[in-house]
């Protein structure tokens, strides 16, 4: 493997990184979103 193909996946892997990383933040705060909702939503029927 070239030196070069090796920088390109670097950088491809830094890429995937940092979409999974922003993915999973997103995810976080649809799960935080959700459990404000289930609150108001238990708290409404009792």
């Amino acid at each position: 493997m070239t030196q070069h193909k090796i920088e390109e996946l670097t950088q491809i892997l830094h890429q995937l990184e940092k979409e999974i990383r922003e993915t999973k933040q997103s995810l976080q705060s649809i799960n935080k979103s959700i459990d404000k909702y289930d609150k108001y939503a238990y708290v409404k029927v009792s």
